[in-house]
């Protein structure tokens, strides 16, 4: 445990830092980028959607960022604890930092004079960042190429502006119009991109 504890701490001081760093100036631009005034329930959805859940990208996609670094591969492959369990702390801090911005997000517009049902806007936010942030880990985990993995997540949020004509039940933006169905698809396949990024990482990249 206190192994544990060491890990997230350094993990945090040196890489997760930086990143916290940049959700904060992402989120100081939303007012200037989205309504964040006295919105009613459907575009204080499309503020949420559209700019909260990209914070899945800047928090998920990093999660294998320190292992560039062949020093800290040699260090990690080094020590006792499996990188998996290393992968899994990373992953927890990040996920943690992801949810509270979330609600960070959530809590301002409500602040703001905004009316919308905040816990059923905070998840189906948090499930489409779950979502973008698993799309960029899978792929980074895969191609082991930063640049891709968050290409690949911009690129189908992009897609997502003609609609949910090509994505059908992984809309991101469905919560505007009253659809939370997707949002539980989008949940359950960014849980399952975040473990087969974790595994093809332990399988096909580091088996110390």
């Amino acid at each position: 445990m206190e192994n544990c504890a060491k890990a997230a701490t350094v993990h945090f001081k040196y890489h997760l830092k930086y990143h916290l760093l940049a959700a904060v100036l992402f989120f100081c631009l939303m007012p200037f980028l989205m309504g964040t005034q006295y919105l009613n329930a459907r575009e204080s959805a499309r503020t949420l959607e559209m700019y909260a859940a990209l914070s899945g990208i800047l928090f998920l996609t990093p999660v294998f960022l320190p292992d560039q670094d062949k020093n800290i591969r040699d260090l990690i492959g080094s020590k006792r604890m499996p990188y998996l369990v290393i992968h899994l702390i990373r992953l927890a801090e990040n996920l943690l930092f992801l949810l509270v911005f979330v609600g960070a997000g959530a809590l301002f517009l409500k602040c703001n004079g905004c009316e919308f049902p905040f816990w059923s806007y905070f998840a189906g936010t948090a499930a489409g960042a779950l979502f973008l942030g698993g799309l960029g880990m899978f792929f980074y985990s895969v191609t082991d190429n930063a640049a891709v993995g968050y290409m690949v997540p911009l690129v189908y949020y992009m897609i997502n502006f003609s609609g949910d004509k090509y994505v059908k039940n992984f809309y991101l933006f469905s919560m505007a119009a009253g659809d939370f169905g997707p949002k539980f698809w989008l949940a359950g396949a960014g849980a399952a991109l975040l473990l087969g990024g974790l595994l093809w990482r332990r399988i096909f990249r580091f088996k110390p």
